[in-house]
């Protein structure tokens, strides 16, 4: 197995080299607070950040000190997305749209009164007009609900 401590470039251009390589194994990243035993005194000190790379046998890490952070984060974060970006699923925006359609369908339809008919009082006419009475009855349940779950989203917003 074998361990390097490696310059912050070159971990990330031997990490670009582990993502472009075809590998039969995993890719662990990990970040860890690098510390000092003097130095757990002083509780405004900035740590150094180590950070390990492990595929299979091969290990390398690199000290990345406190000021150098954030450029390195920046360069890190770009290679990730680069890597692993053509490895992702992608999102099935068809059917998305269509089920986002379909909810604003359901909510228009909410919104417009059922006809009630004056059909017969015996017959298929009084069991019509009965369905659409329930359905009525129905819609105004739902306004109703999704108008207290509105106003309880409101409220939680206003709160905070």
């Amino acid at each position: 197995m074998t361990k390097e401590l490696v310059t912050p470039d070159e971990f990330l251009t031997r990490l670009t080299a582990t993502f472009a390589g075809p590998s039969k194994s995993s890719v662990w990243l990990t970040h860890k607070r690098y510390t000092y035993e003097d130095a757990m005194a002083d509780p405004e000190a900035e740590y150094d950040v180590l950070v390990r790379c492990t595929q299979g046998e091969i290990k390398f890490s690199a000290r990345i000190p406190a000021s150098a952070l954030p450029t390195f984060h920046a360069a890190y974060g770009a290679l990730l997305k680069q890597s692993m970006a053509p490895h992702m699923r992608k999102r099935d925006k068809k059917k998305e749209r269509a089920r986002a359609e379909a909810a604003e369908k359901r909510r228009k339809e909410l919104y417009v009164d059922v006809v009630i008919g004056t059909d017969g009082k015996r017959g298929a006419g009084r069991r019509k007009r009965q369905r659409q009475i329930a359905a009525q009855k129905k819609k105004e349940a739902e306004r109703e609900r999704i108008e207290l779950r509105d106003a309880a989203r409101a409220a939680a917003a206003k709160d905070e």
